[in-house]
């Protein structure tokens, strides 16, 4: 069976919805209405906002951003209401276009308290209009005498008008009136007439709500005839009033004089009836759909009301039937004594008070939770640097001497460097401080596209990529369940040949989806994986392969070029001045926590917590992030560069995000701070004096071996910092932390925190490498290697076995210096396991700092610190046969020779800044070379 809405619609009358909430803009209700039920606009006012905010969590997280950011409860009110219009406006403009702007609107009404303020109205509807900036709005202004001028001046201007709280038949006249005059006015000054849309909002079930009472009270009088002709009035007055209404539609708009305004483009302004829920339970639940349908009419209707038509509706023009009976209603109410100009003014003064009602209660309610957000509690943070307090605030005072914060905030570069170009660059680099309150309007949408993908039966979210644009996915997707609707999320961002075998065993690639992120552009490693599963792709599901695949990109970059000659399923554009690490709290971070229905938002409004407690007007000895800052680059001037991380359990993952962020900002120059992520917590014996314990912990994680280890560690004189996270959600709070305090500790080290200088060259060596090896089927100059069973060790110097040379590589090893572990192998959970072991051992037995990390990942994250930072550093790579490889579509080389190719372009680099460095080649049998590894390991710090 048809659906009657669709019906209506065919009729020349739009359906509305009078409701509006976040949840059904991202829940996709609202699209379905537009799909299923041909609903064409929606409407608000601040009753529906009022249920909508106060009632549920839906806009918890957006209240708490927006009260961090420093804004008021009215000021919260209308953010939250604009985003809303405007998202809704998005996802009714297919609408608008289809029907060449004649429906596909969304009203927003301006504040009740200006009904009766005709400037403050003029002034607060142009700013609304400017804001939301969408063609396809309406700015509702009600119909009282004091908005007549209004309206007329905002039609004038070119403002798309719904004007409300029409109740009178002499009202909606003049109204229609000022319509022409303000159309007349435009031409007159030679304006565009088609642009502009009006609709009249003529109020019915509270005409009824009033009258019926009077009548009713007439019925119980002893005179039959007053009391038959109440009673055959009763319930019929609104009715009648709107067709009578109409008729003056009919009459103003089929005018010579509108003829002439219609000849230049110009459209008539619909009669809308509004308040057409049944009131009176006596009466049908379509009472005031069936006999208002016509051409060139709009009914907003309630949910109840919309559904109910949906079930049982009867669509009919019936508008015009019965004119007669119609006026009879309105003349039969003056001898009864009801003097309906008098209902007129009664309903209009009182429907201004049901509005500022509902609009003082919100902003009651959002100003209890905006105390309330901003009385949450920051994670602890505690400090104890063991005798370099006097260094630390001296440090500290300088900074809020030269007032750090304040020129922080305001952009100043000149805290880091003096060149103009490097100052050119630092200056395009911090739009990260503002993110997290220039993304709270990007969750709806966010969120919308989640519930989309599951709509729609993806199962499997897969990241492509490696380094910045991976590191803060990885972060979350190891560190949360998915939600309800939230779908598994895996990050690829290895290259080897077995893991992207496993994955294309595994996945079922219709049900994936593939995000490809990047700031400039993908990382070679990203374009190639991309390459490779949208090849795969293709050959399944032909031209809609780019349905699969997400990216995240620049603008103009050769990612977003891609994504939209493929057709991908969406691009969401990159916010270009927060870019790699310093991206987390923008899709980088929140497109994985949406996917996986981890509360995006609540990221959001903890990084907003953060920043507003390191506000430019927090003094410096009250700042989290500065005092951070401070104490890690102070620290570092004497020596102490070690960051040493200790991580709960279930939040290690965002080890690898600080990893990135502080080795690659503060990796340049011959200095920096390095990052110790996952070393084993030791004896105090095993460490140097150029360590600096972070704890970062979750508050329930209580370890008294662990804790009784850090007491350890204090009285041992090591510098301890200690940060308490309820949840993973805290990250939020310390991607904001750990950003500000980074370019903090680069100030003070007089570092450029934004560019990465010594990263090219391995990249630039790696594709000399392919290229050379294209043409003559072979690597270039690799080393000769000594063998020790089925081990090959390249880069050992000098004649010997390769135990004894491996242990005098190992004694190079100095006091504050450090080695790093490189393994291009397959990162399983058995070879961490081994290689790890491997670390310990080096810790244990040189007392020096270790590193871990798996390639290509290690390259962009630690790869800055290796070659720009202090050349302190030993490199061990570790190497293996693929057991088996993958072509690379459209290349001319496999993964597996890619990651040679990689391996021996950053061990190029790393030899041509000086640097020393090894690589044992593990060969075919990767578990078994594991083995025989760990026991000439063992044996070789035993002896050393």
């Amino acid at each position: 069976m048809k659906n009657p809405l669709h019906t209506v619609g065919v009729l020349g009358q739009g359906i509305w919805l009078d409701y509006i909430r976040r949840k059904m803009l991202t829940d996709g209700e609202l699209a379905q209405l537009i799909e299923a039920d041909g609903l064409r606009g929606v409407t608000s006012n601040p009753a529906i906002f009022e249920a909508a905010m106060s009632g549920g969590d839906d806009y918890d997280d957006a209240i708490e951003i927006l009260a961090h950011a420093g804004h008021t409860a009215e000021e919260i009110y209308w953010e939250l209401a604009i985003d809303d219009i405007r998202h809704t406006a998005d996802a009714l403009r297919p609408v608008f276009d289809r029907l060449d702007g004649l429906d596909g609107f969304v009203s927003l009404e301006v504040s009740p308290h200006f009904a009766r303020e005709t400037t403050d109205t003029v002034r607060q509807a142009r700013e609304l209009w400017a804001r939301v900036d969408r063609p396809n709005v309406l700015i509702k202004v009600p119909g009282v005498r004091e908005g007549l001028p209004a309206i007329q001046q905002l039609l004038t201007e070119g403002i798309n008008v719904n004007i409300t709280l029409l109740f009178g038949l002499p009202d909606y006249r003049q109204v229609a009136e000022a319509y022409v005059a303000a159309l007349e006015a435009r031409l007159a000054r030679g304006l565009d007439l088609k642009s502009v849309a009006s609709v009249a909002s003529f109020f019915l079930s509270r005409i009824d709500v009033l009258v019926d009472p009077m009548l009713e009270r007439i019925m119980q009088e002893p005179d039959g005839k007053r009391k038959k002709l109440a009673a055959s009035l009763l319930g019929q007055v609104a009715v009648a009033n709107a067709k009578l209404a109409y008729q003056i539609f009919r009459n103003v708009f089929h005018s010579e004089r509108f003829d002439r305004l219609a000849a230049k483009g110009a459209r008539p302004q619909r009669v809308l009836w509004a308040s057409t829920g049944t009131k009176n339970p006596n009466y049908s639940d379509t009472k005031y759909v069936e006999p208002l349908i016509g051409p060139g009419s709009v009914n907003t209707m309630p949910m109840e009301t919309l559904k109910a038509y949906r079930d049982h509706g009867h669509p009919q023009n019936r508008i015009e039937e019965s004119i007669d009976m119609s006026l009879k209603v309105m003349e039969d109410l003056c001898p009864l004594g009801i003097d309906i100009d008098a209902v007129v003014r009664q309903l209009e003064n009182e429907a201004i008070v049901k509005f500022v009602k509902p609009f003082d209660k919100l902003l009651a309610a959002l100003e209890a939770k905006r105390v309330e957000a901003l009385s949450e509690p920051l994670d602890r943070q505690s400090i104890s640097t063991n005798g370099w307090e006097s260094r630390i605030l001296k440090n500290l005072a300088a900074l809020e001497e030269k007032k750090f914060a304040q020129r922080l905030w305001s952009g100043d570069a000149s805290l880091w460097k003096k060149t103009k170009e490097e100052q050119r660059q630092i200056g395009e680099s911090l739009g990260w401080l503002s993110a997290p309150e220039r993304m709270e309007q990007h969750l709806v949408d966010l969120t919308a596209f989640a519930e989309e993908v599951w709509r729609v039966g993806y199962r499997h979210v897969v990241h492509l990529g490696t380094g910045e644009s991976s590191l803060t996915a990885l972060a979350i997707a190891q560190s949360f369940t998915p939600g309800e609707k939230g779908i598994p999320f895996t990050v690829l961002d290895a290259i080897d040949p077995q893991t992207v075998a496993r994955l294309l065993k595994e996945l079922p690639l219709e049900a994936t989806l593939f995000v490809v992120a990047g700031q400039s552009g993908a990382t070679m490693e990203a374009k190639i994986l991309m390459d490779l599963f949208f090849d795969r792709l293709r050959q399944l599901k032909g031209v809609q392969a780019g349905e699969n695949f997400v990216a995240v990109a620049d603008a103009d970059s050769p990612l977003a070029v891609a994504a939209r000659e493929r057709k991908f399923r969406r691009l969401f554009l990159n916010d270009e001045e927060a870019g790699g690490p310093y991206a987390a709290l923008t899709y980088s971070g929140l497109l994985p926590a949406a996917l996986m229905d981890v509360h995006p938002g609540r990221f959001l409004a903890r990084g907003m917590h953060m920043a507003r407690a390191c506000g430019p007007e927090v003094d410096a000895a009250e700042n989290p992030a500065l005092q951070l800052g401070v104490t890690l680059g102070s620290l570092a001037r004497e020596g102490l560069d070690k960051i040493t991380f200790l991580t709960s359990e279930p939040i290690e993952a965002f080890g690898l995000w600080l990893e990135q962020i502080i080795a690659g900002s503060s990796g340049k120059e011959g200095r920096g701070l390095l990052p110790v992520i996952g070393e084993a917590l030791g004896d105090p014996t095993v460490y140097g004096k150029d360590r600096v314990f972070v704890c970062l912990r979750l508050t329930d994680d209580h370890d008294p071996y662990f804790e009784g280890r850090i007491d350890a560690l204090r009285k041992a004189a090591h510098p301890v910092i200690w940060l308490d996270l309820d949840d993973p959600h805290d990250y939020g709070q310390e991607f904001m932390r750990w950003q500000i305090a980074v370019v903090t500790a680069c100030s003070i080290l007089q570092l450029n925190p934004f560019n990465q200088p010594d990263v090219q060259e391995s990249k630039s060596n790696t594709e000399y490498l392919l290229n050379a090896y294209r043409e003559s089927g072979s690597f270039p100059g690799e080393e000769s290697s000594i063998n020790e069973g089925t081990l090959r060790f390249y880069g050992l110097k000098g004649p010997g076995q390769a135990t004894d040379l491996l242990r005098h590589f190992l004694r190079e090893t100095h006091m504050g210096e450090y080695v790093a572990m490189m393994a291009y192998l397959p990162e399983t959970k058995e070879t961490r396991q081994i290689l790890q072991a491997l670390r310990m051992h080096l810790r244990d037995s040189l007392k020096v700092a270790t590193t871990l990390g798996f390639a290509p990942r290690a390259l962009h994250s630690a790869g800055q610190y290796h070659k720009g930072g202090p050349p302190n550093g030993l490199f061990i790579q570790f190497t293996a046969e693929d057991a088996e490889d993958m072509v690379v579509p459209g290349a001319s080389f496999t993964l597996g020779l890619l990651k040679q190719a990689q391996a021996l372009g950053d061990q190029q680099a790393l030899q041509k800044k000086g640097l020393r460095v090894i690589r044992i080649h593990l060969g075919e049998n990767l578990p078994a070379a594991l083995e025989e590894l760990y026991e000439l390991w063992t044996a070789t710090l035993g002896e050393a």
